[in-house]
């Protein structure tokens, strides 16, 4: 199997929300049913990353801030050490506005990528700001312009993208919505991967 240095990944979060009817409003509701399909908790951290990374790699990892700590719990499993925020994406509407977010507390107008190290990766450029001004798109579709980014931090090293919806030129993919370039599973557990149901609806913060 193929060793990278750069791991970038969108997981299949699951989301348990709860809600009562004061704290819904129009603003604070999202419906995120059929949009794709989600993973335990469990299932990501035995995902066996390990064996796809060189000893020296870079994760990037996205996440929501009501998931923030079962997303710290997956870096380590997958053989990294966690460091800091990679990017913090601020979501714009089409007028470049800034979105209003959803959220049971404040509204959350960010979402952010994580970075975990493995071994001594190096850093090719130290002018890659940590802030992404870009408009939202489809549901949870992540500004396209974070991958240019990898690159110039990283360099042009081995890299894949993980739970990908569309092939990149440079990068391998794995994922149920594309042809991946590796079977992470072996070959018949990636076409029957256990995928729980996403919840019907998606609030934000837990109460």
């Amino acid at each position: 199997m193929d060793k990278y240095q750069i791991i970038y990944a969108d997981p299949a979060w699951s989301y348990k929300s709860k809600s009562s009817p004061n704290q819904i409003n129009k603003y604070s509701t999202q419906k995120a049913s059929n949009n794709y399909k989600s993973m335990s908790i469990n299932d990501l951290r035995n995902l066996p990353i390990k064996d796809i990374t060189s000893d020296n790699a870079m994760l990037f990892l996205w996440v929501t801030f009501p998931l923030l700590e079962d997303c710290l719990s997956v870096i380590s499993p997958w053989g990294f050490k966690y460091k800091t925020i990679a990017f913090n994406w601020i979501k714009l509407n089409k007028n470049h506005t800034p979105w209003f977010g959803m959220g049971y507390y404040t509204k959350s107008n960010s979402e952010v990528c994580l970075l975990g190290i493995k071994g001594k990766p190096k850093v090719e450029s130290n002018f890659v700001s940590s802030i992404i001004l870009n408009e939202r798109e489809k549901h949870s579709k992540k500004p396209s312009i974070v991958r240019n980014k990898i690159v110039e931090l990283c360099g042009d090293v081995p890299r894949i993208e993980l739970f990908a919806r569309n092939k990149t030129e440079g990068w391998d993919v794995w994922g149920n919505e594309v042809e991946s370039d590796i079977h992470l599973l072996g070959e018949e557990k990636d076409m029957t991967i256990n995928m729980e149901a996403r919840y019907d609806s998606f609030l934000g913060d837990k109460p």
